[in-house]
């Protein structure tokens, strides 16, 4: 079991390797029973290769995509990374076409870790205010109450 501090070591260096777009790195802190979720990929990713190509996809549309850490906690083999993700829309992405919008918006991943490598993922994202600010989600103005 890694200690906490490793934990959150290696949370730093994979959002580092994902700023960088170095995916073979980012990789090297997955392991290979690995199993992430999330709302818009349509199944669960498995293994480093999935990982290869959901990254691929979201680096091809947003290919000026940036991670910034706004707090990252840990609890024995898990660590909580709550992050502001920033990125303009050059390519395809989940059916919607490039709309060259800079874009903005909040996500936060649970990571499980084993033998000091990502073991399963459950990425919360905004994914509402992304698809509004892409411009394929409207959503209602609030009213106020009486």
């Amino acid at each position: 079991m890694s200690s906490e501090k490793e934990n959150i070591q290696l949370a730093e260096q994979q959002i580092a390797a994902l700023n960088a777009h170095d995916i073979d790195r980012y990789l090297q802190g997955i392991d290979d029973s690995y199993v992430g979720e999330a709302e818009l990929p349509p199944s669960p990713i498995r293994g480093r290769e999935e990982v290869r190509q959901a990254l691929g996809i979201a680096l091809t549309a947003f290919p000026d995509l940036r991670f910034e850490v706004e707090q990252i906690l840990a609890s024995g083999d898990y660590v909580v990374a709550r992050v502001r993700l920033t990125g303009t829309h050059k390519a395809s992405f989940r059916g919607i076409a490039p709309t060259n919008k800079s874009v903005t918006w909040r996500s936060c991943n649970v990571v499980e870790i084993r033998n000091g490598k990502m073991f399963r993922s459950r990425v919360y994202s905004d994914n509402a205010s992304l698809l509004q600010q892409l411009g394929v989600l409207a959503l209602p103005k609030a009213t106020s109450a009486s």
